[in-house]
């Protein structure tokens, strides 16, 4: 009976023994590769360039010809350049134009125009017309207004291009 007492200390002990030494190795396991995913998470967040948010602009791209006659179909295109939001804006487009007929800029003519902006959208507001009927310089302006879902005014952008009409 005490040898048996003896032996179930021993085994008890033994199985503790193995029981540490198979376990610790494998804590101190764990416990490095955890070290090593934050170390890797910290040296990856300061590495990580931080995104440069560029200016948004506005462009008249079209018409590219700075010359054309009366009565032509133009497309009016303008480009709302480096636009970025995660939710998506509205772009309220005011077209005005200004002729110079006779030494004299006068207002020609307004158009409105609607379109979505979003990041990695097309980002444009155009529209085709032939309303340009007299020669002289003209002067294409765009306001765009940029808006919310509930039509709040975020931002305004302004870009204007010179033509002639010949």
């Amino acid at each position: 009976m005490k040898d048996r007492k003896t032996t179930i200390v021993v085994l008890i002990i033994a199985v503790i023994t193995v029981g540490r030494l198979y376990l610790q190795p494998r804590e101190k396991a764990e416990e490095s590769a955890w070290q090593r995913r934050t170390e890797t998470e910290k040296v990856g967040v300061s590495t990580t360039a931080v995104k440069e948010k560029k200016e948004i602009m506005v462009k008249i791209v079209s018409p590219e010809e700075e010359t054309f006659v009366p009565r032509q179909a133009r497309m009016w295109s303008a480009k709302i350049e480096n636009f970025e939001d995660e939710i998506g804006k509205f772009g309220f487009c005011e077209w005005r134009f200004y002729l110079n007929e006779n030494n004299e800029e006068v207002f020609y003519k307004e158009q409105m125009v609607r379109t979505v902006l979003s990041t990695g959208g097309d980002n444009t507001c155009s529209f085709t017309s032939t309303f340009i009927e007299s020669r002289g310089k003209l002067r294409a302006e765009v306001t765009v207004l940029v808006k919310d879902f509930q039509e709040n005014l975020v931002a305004t952008y302004k870009a204007e291009r010179n033509y002639i009409v010949q």
